[in-house]
């Protein structure tokens, strides 16, 4: 078989009938060049920082068609070149050994093909057949890793060994499009690709496009993937005992002993680690970096506050049990439980007032930090009202309430970590409306979790606002409305609460309406984004939609 020609040009396979031409990648060249370029100067333009959502990549799609006047059949392709576009510039700065080049195994012909497969791919033996040994050679000379292979696993275990920060693509449209949540979930800078030619057998694929993609440099200093896995262990190590005490003091009395045994508990530390990744993403420190002390203060006020409000809420829901184990108010009693939680108030504050901020700074985060306390009160203020009727609340009051309950924690603790970075406080409109999507999914997330779950009696059994029950009650007729009036009933039993609803939302499919308003909110928090002019920032957040909710349904059922 002849050498290929280094031109992407239409060609015949051994079988000598032409390969199926992709209408929706064009099929010249001069065309793709025209439109990758049009899509370059629209990035340039609007000033797009990634990562954008597919939603935002193809409106701006269909402007760059219109502009052109060309056939919309090329909205995907220009979709992914609108992508490109906005991570060019990152992916530049990112050294060749971080980087995996991913190469179809459809590029070459089976028939002919000697390679055996491996778990991570196809294993080209450059025997010259097709262009896989030939770009595979020249990304390994480069630094970069060269697999042959297609999907996000591979990726997503190189990510996972911390093995590379980017992804130069090559694959069909068809397949791109299925990778897009889940790399846009790990907010992964990438450059794709598309096929011009499909098929499973001797496609075909611009192979200057690949070259130029492998070969961008950029002097611009590349700050590094954060590890927030990494970052999560040197949060809980702040959490043992020993290194408490160091930063918090103790006088060695009950309280201050009982309070240190409850902040040691088993809990998630999202809110900590969420005010140092904010801290380090903005400050240009990665996760080996040594943290100064004001942040590590300020991290544990944030959790300060929140194992004081579990302390409350646990007192006020009349619930016996946290972390498995008795309650502090069935341990110690309903007082002792009580100023445990305002003494524990008081600590945030004062590790805050002593944390070493500058006085600006302190002004700035001690105003966050009351008005989330101030509408976390209201919020709770709002549910210990309706408990008090029969009546079911409807999903907009039901949203509102995990809004003002769980969306005050998530956004203190981002506004603090970029407070402890000093950052501007035009910061602090779009992680507000970040935190207030992101607090509705959470606990959306938390409801469809306890609902189906046998070992939690969660909030519907315990007449607490659920969304699913809100849910149920709005779609309910006949048979199902009866048996959840009867659920409702202030009389009923927990067991006998949580049987009926769990009967009623399969009767009902009502997890589905619930998923959907999921997902709604995870879309809403990405969306929220749009404003922000850091790409980190934007892709750390985005990274944390995915740690604190899980990934999307899309991805979910595709994995």
């Amino acid at each position: 078989m002849a050498e290929p020609s280094p031109q992407p040009v239409a060609s015949f396979p051994a079988t000598g009938r032409p390969s199926r031409l992709v209408q929706r990648v064009p099929e010249q060249k001069p065309l793709r060049e025209l439109l990758r370029a049009a899509a370059r100067d629209h990035v340039a333009r609007q000033r797009l920082v990634p990562p954008l959502t597919l939603e935002e990549l193809r409106a701006h799609a269909r402007a760059v068609i219109d502009a052109l006047g060309q056939d919309p059949g090329y909205s995907d392709f220009t979709t992914v070149m609108l992508g490109n576009e906005t991570w060019r510039e990152t992916l530049a700065g990112i050294p060749f050994d971080r980087r995996v080049v991913l190469l179809p195994q459809c590029l070459r012909t089976r028939a002919v093909c000697p390679a055996e497969m491996d778990e991570f791919g196809l294993l080209c033996e450059q025997c010259g057949r097709c262009l896989i040994g030939e770009l595979q050679a020249e990304a390994q000379a480069l630094g970069c890793v060269a697999l042959v292979a297609e999907g996000t696993t591979v990726v997503t275990r190189l990510l996972e060994q911390g093995r590379v920060d980017a992804v130069i693509g090559v694959s069909c449209l068809h397949v791109l499009e299925r990778a897009f949540p889940h790399a846009a979930m790990h907010a992964i800078p990438g450059i794709a690709i598309p096929l011009f030619r499909d098929g499973c057998d001797t496609t075909g694929v611009d192979a200057d496009w690949v070259r130029e993609a492998m070969r961008l440099k950029s002097d611009v200093r590349w700050p590094g993937r954060l590890d927030i896995d990494a970052l999560r262990r040197e949060v809980e190590r702040w959490f043992q005992k020993d290194a408490l005490q160091s930063v918090l003091g103790c006088g060695g009395t009950f309280t201050e002993l009982t309070a240190l045994e409850w902040l040691a508990q088993a809990g998630k530390r999202w809110r900590p680690l969420l005010a140092v990744c904010v801290h380090n993403t903005l400050a240009g420190l990665g996760d080996a970096d040594s943290l100064p002390d004001f942040v590590r203060k300020v991290a544990l006020a944030t959790e300060c506050f929140h194992k004081a409000s579990l302390l409350h809420d646990d007192i006020e829901d009349g619930d016996e049990f946290r972390y498995g184990a008795p309650t502090l108010a069935r341990q110690h009693g309903m007082p002792v439980a009580l100023n445990l939680g305002d003494y524990l108030i008081g600590e945030g504050y004062r590790l805050l007032a002593e944390s070493g901020l500058t006085p600006f700074q302190q002004a700035r985060a001690l105003k966050i930090a009351a008005e989330g306390h101030r509408s976390l009160c209201l919020g709770q203020g709002a549910e210990l009202n309706w408990m008090r009727s029969s009546s079911p609340l409807s999903t907009p009051q039901v949203l509102d309430l995990f809004r003002r309950k769980t969306a005050p924690a998530f956004e203190v603790a981002l506004r603090l970590g970029a407070v402890c970075a000093d950052a501007d406080e035009a910061l602090e409109e779009p992680l507000q409306r970040f935190s207030a999507a992101v607090g509705i999914a959470y606990q959306i997330r938390d409801d469809l979790e306890d609902a189906f779950d046998p070992q939690a009696p969660g909030d519907a059994a315990a007449r607490r606002p659920s969304i699913l029950v809100s849910i149920a009650c709005e779609q309910a007729s006949g048979d199902a409305r009866a048996r959840l009036q009867l659920a409702l009933d202030a009389q009923a039993s927990a067991p006998t609460r949580r049987e009926i609803f769990r009967d009623v939302f399969l009767m009902l499919r009502t997890e589905d309406k619930a998923r959907q308003l999921l997902e709604h909110y995870r879309n809403q928090a990405q969306r929220s984004l749009s404003p922000l002019r850091n790409a980190h920032l934007k892709g750390l957040l985005r990274r944390l939609v995915g740690r604190l909710l899980g990934p999307p349904a899309t991805s979910a059922a595709k994995a």
